[in-house]
C-alpha cells in the first residue's frame, strides 16, 4: 500500500494520501454500497492515524501527513435542498436531506458522500496536530477517459470491436445514453475531469499555514448548463469528429433529445 511504501521514507518526508474510491452508479444493494463507501473513508483515516503513531514511535521529528478526500457536491446539498444563504451553495453547506433509501440509489450515494466526509473529518479531529485534511467536492464529472496501456489496447480492440478507454464510469455510460437517444440530455452542474485532476494535485501541494481546520473546496461550474446547450455541444462534437476522422459513425444525432421539463430545482438553470 501507499502507507507501507511511505514507511521506508525519511521521517521528515511529507506524506499525502488521496482517497478517491467510491462507488457511483446503480448497484443491486444501494444501501450496502453506501455503507461500504462510508467505511472506506473511515478505514483510510484510521490507517493514516496508525501510520503517524508508528512514525512518532521511531522519530522525534514532526510527522507531516495530509489526507485529500474526494468528496462530492452531493455532500454539499441534496436534490432540491435550499442553500443556507438562500442564494447559492458554498463550502459551508452540508447535505442534510439524503437518506438510505433501498429504492433510490442516487439518494444512497448522496448520503454516503456527505457521511463519508463527516466521518473522516470527525476522525481527523482526534489527531488535530498530526493530520491535515482537505475535502474536494466536485459536481458531476465529465471529460475524456485515460487511454488503455498500449499492451492492453489490442486485446481490448479485439473484444470490443474498437479502441476502448480504461474507464467504465457512470458519466461515460450516461453520455453514451444521450448520444444514442436511450435517455434525454439533462441539465447538470458539472466539472471537467482534467480540472478535477489539477485540483487534486494542488490540494496535495498547497500550503495550509498553521491552521489544521477541515478545508473544503467545491469544484464546479457556478451555474447549471442547460440541457439544450449540452445537446447542441454533443451534436457539434460528433460532427467535428466525423470531419476530422473522415470516417462514418453509427451515431444518429437526430436521436439526441433534451429534457426541457426540469428547471433546476432549488436554484434555477443558469443562476449561480
Amino acid at each position: 500500500s501507499a502507507l507501507q511504501a511511505a514507511s521506508t521514507s525519511s521521517p521528515s518526508s511529507k506524506i499525502c494520501v488521496y482517497h478517491t474510491a467510491s462507488v457511483f452508479g446503480p448497484t443491486e444493494d444501494p444501501v450496502q454500497t453506501a455503507n461500504d463507501n462510508v467505511k472506506s473513508a473511515e478505514v483510510v483515516v484510521e490507517a493514516m492515524q496508525q501510520f503517524i503513531r508508528q512514525r512518532q514511535a521511531t522519530s522525534s521529528l514532526a510527522v507531516p501527513a495530509r489526507l485529500v478526500l474526494t468528496s462530492s457536491m452531493a455532500a454539499v446539498r441534496a436534490t432540491n435542498q435550499t442553500p443556507q444563504n438562500n442564494k447559492y451553495y458554498t463550502n459551508k453547506d452540508w447535505n442534510t436531506l439524503s437518506t438510505l433509501d433501498p429504492n433510490n440509489w442516487g439518494s444512497c450515494y448522496q448520503y454516503s458522500k456527505a457521511e463519508s466526509e463527516r466521518r473522516a473529518s470527525e476522525l481527523v479531529a482526534k489527531c488535530p496536530n498530526d493530520l491535515e485534511f482537505i475535502a474536494l467536492c466536485p459536481s458531476f464529472v465529465f471529460g475524456p477517459p485515460p487511454p488503455l496501456p498500449k499492451q492492453l489496447q489490442s486485446q481490448s480492440s479485439e473484444s470490443a470491436g474498437e479502441h476502448s478507454s480504461s474507464s467504465s464510469s457512470f458519466s461515460i455510460s450516461l453520455i453514451k445514453q444521450w448520444l444514442s437517444g436511450a435517455s434525454q440530455v439533462q441539465s447538470r452542474l458539472c466539472v471537467d475531469v482534467r480540472d478535477v485532476a489539477k485540483a487534486h494535485i494542488a490540494a496535495g501541494q498547497m500550503d495550509l499555514g498553521d491552521s489544521n481546520d477541515h478545508k473544503r473546496y467545491i469544484l464546479s461550474t457556478e451555474a447549471r448548463l442547460s440541457s439544450e446547450l449540452t445537446g447542441e455541444a454533443l451534436k457539434r462534437a460528433v460532427e467535428q469528429h466525423l470531419r476530422k476522422s473522415g470516417s462514418s459513425s453509427n451515431i444518429d444525432t437526430s436521436k439526441i433529445t433534451c429534457d426541457t421539463v426540469f428547471d433546476g430545482g432549488a436554484i434555477k438553470i443558469g443562476n449561480q
